[in-house]
């Protein structure tokens, strides 16, 4: 026997005013913890590649004859096996590094500053640092050695932290909507356990029963998920527009992506899916029950 979906009216119930306003706000919040995620773990992975084969030379500016001897250094460094290129930084972009920590004053632009040198070595090339440093101390005394090792660990294990971390909250945010949804349709059998009791003696099966409730659970869910994360996508656009805003180099862009733009179209199908299996489970365990 075949029954409609309308045998059990939903209408009435007080989740239909309710329930959609919830839900949005969950998948609001999920939706905006995996973009800022996304972007994160992607920041850092891409500040940690442009220095994964590069190490900087420093040569304080308290020695002697300071541009000869970085004129020396720069020759050495760039006769060396394996070394793709050699570039000396500029003061004016060194104080650019060093206003948004110390501000735009006179004593930033009168601070004497290190020659930095950035090196970029050739994949797969393998460079003798200790020997090199002890090469380099020779020219210019004092000379530092960075070759980025230890930061790019700790920077790497922070983006791995930083996802898991954002991953884990909007898991369980929609692990909070999966359980909402099942307590729901808890409520709601009892509610209409009549019209329940009428399809069970008319011939309706469980899976037929919690098939309406399936339904009515996803439906509620996409009413409040899809507004929810299309706020969730312009709100991280205008993130991404007011960090633009900043000129900042330090921080991420936030700018929106393709794969931002699919996650804000999976989110409602994914929450949509995660009420349909909850409503399945919790309807059919508490038919079993009381049948």
């Amino acid at each position: 026997m075949k029954f409609s979906r309308t045998d059990i009216h939903f209408s009435g119930d007080d989740a239909h005013a309710f329930l959609p306003w919830v839900v949005g706000i969950m998948a609001w919040l999920a939706t905006l913890m995996l973009c800022f995620g996304i972007s994160v773990g992607s920041w850092i992975t891409d500040r940690g590649g442009s220095y994964a084969n590069n190490f900087t030379v420093n040569i304080p500016s308290i020695i002697d004859d300071l541009p000869n001897r970085a004129v020396k250094v720069i020759e050495t460094l760039e006769k060396i096996p394996g070394v793709e290129s050699v570039k000396q930084e500029s003061e004016e972009s060194l104080r650019d590094l060093l206003k948004p920590w110390l501000g735009s004053t006179e004593a930033v632009d009168a601070l004497p500053l290190p020659i930095v040198i950035e090196v970029t070595v050739k994949e797969n090339a393998e460079i003798n640092t200790d020997e090199l440093q002890k090469k380099l101390i020779k020219i210019a005394p004092g000379t530092e050695f960075d070759t980025h090792a230890q930061w790019m660990t700790n920077f790497m294990q922070f983006s791995a932290a930083v996802r898991t971390i954002m991953g884990l909250l909007a898991t369980l945010v929609i692990t909070g909507l999966g359980l909402m949804i099942a307590f729901m349709c808890r409520a709601s059998l009892k509610l209409h356990a009549r019209t329940v009791n009428l399809l069970h003696s008319i011939g309706a099966e469980d899976t037929y029963i919690a098939r309406q409730f399936q339904v009515e659970a996803s439906i509620i869910t996409l009413r409040g998920t899809i507004p929810g994360c299309i706020i969730a996508c312009v709100f991280y656009w205008l993130t991404g527009v007011y960090m633009a805003s900043l000129q900042s180099t330090i921080l991420p862009a936030f700018t929106m992506k393709p794969t931002h733009i699919a996650l804000c179209i999976i989110m409602p199908l994914a929450c949509g899916a995660v009420a349909w299996a909850a409503a399945r489970i919790s309807v059919l365990k508490q038919l079993q029950r009381v049948l």
